[in-house]
């Protein structure tokens, strides 16, 4: 998520609090997420200022946009009063490729022409790295701004600790292509999954909120506890023959419960991490496709 905050005053940005007709806040903003933040409460506040922001002018203002956060958010009955910080980055979002991306932005095809303040349902990291845009390292750990029991992930991966040093060779790769927080790996998330009910969660990212699964393959698989956990949301996903859901990667001949000689897959024994993190985002973006 992100916040994009536009203005029509071109003398903006420069460092001095920003005022905002609180009616503006929330346009242009998916109805899941203006029912989630309409009420400015301080836990939602500080939600919202832990995820990055755009400032951006309004067009006619010819202006190029400046990353940054928000600092502190004051409110009266009408008007929201913002601090925040520029954050100079060498390389940003120019006015002309702000306008070419706004359907990856997430940015609607006029609101770019008024004031408002819009909370995006798009992971910015990822978005901007694909146009050879990079963050400061702080922003692109935005790990700890995902909700992992809400975010939804484009690949979750489903393996035994024996092949770990290989999935997580795979993960660096296909990060550099489809950005952090794309995928669900669970070393990135250690904070988050020492809690209860952790198979339950564990089921839900799996089976509702993971594009693409990828299951490693071998005779550890079937002994471990927690794969079997994940699996029994994978097979509900075979069942309802979502099978371009599922990927699986063999790395070895054991064999697993319920799959079978006539299911494919890629050799882990023969291909390098880079050529997997490759099959894996050609999967990833077929399924964006449909």
């Amino acid at each position: 998520m992100y916040n994009l905050i536009v203005t029509g005053d071109s003398e903006s940005w420069d460092g001095e609090p920003f005022i905002l007709d609180k009616k503006r806040y929330l346009e242009y903003t998916e109805i899941d997420f203006q029912n989630k933040f309409s009420d400015l409460s301080e836990s939602n506040i500080q939600r919202i200022i832990r995820m990055p922001c755009i400032f951006a002018y309004e067009l006619y203002c010819e202006k190029d946009s400046h990353f940054g956060l928000i600092r502190e958010i004051q409110l009266r009955k009408d008007q929201i009063k913002i601090y925040y910080e520029i954050f100079p980055i060498d390389i940003f979002l120019t006015m002309n490729l702000m306008v070419e991306k706004k359907f990856d932005l997430g940015i609607g095809k006029l609101e770019l022409h008024r004031t408002h303040w819009a909370i995006k349902n798009v992971d910015l990291p990822r978005e901007l790295y694909r146009v050879g845009i990079v963050l400061p390292d702080w922003a692109i750990r935005s790990k700890l701004s995902v909700d992992i029991t809400e975010h939804e992930f484009q690949v979750a991966f489903s393996f035994p600790g024996e092949v770990r040093d290989v999935v997580k060779l795979i993960t660096e790769e296909l990060e550099q292509s489809i950005g952090p927080n794309s995928y669900f790996y669970d070393n990135n998330y250690r904070a988050q999954l020492a809690r209860p009910s952790l198979d339950l969660l564990l089921q839900n990212i799996y089976r509702n909120r993971s594009k693409l699964i990828v299951v490693f393959l071998c005779s550890k698989y079937q002994e471990k506890e927690w794969c079997g956990i994940e699996f029994k949301a994978i097979r509900e996903i075979i069942q309802e023959k979502q099978h371009d859901r599922i990927m699986y990667v063999r790395m070895d001949d054991g064999k697993v419960e319920g799959v079978f000689k006539v299911d494919g897959y890629i050799d882990g024994q023969t291909h390098t991490p880079r050529e997997i993190a490759e099959f894996i985002k050609e999967r990833i973006d077929l399924l964006m496709l449909n």
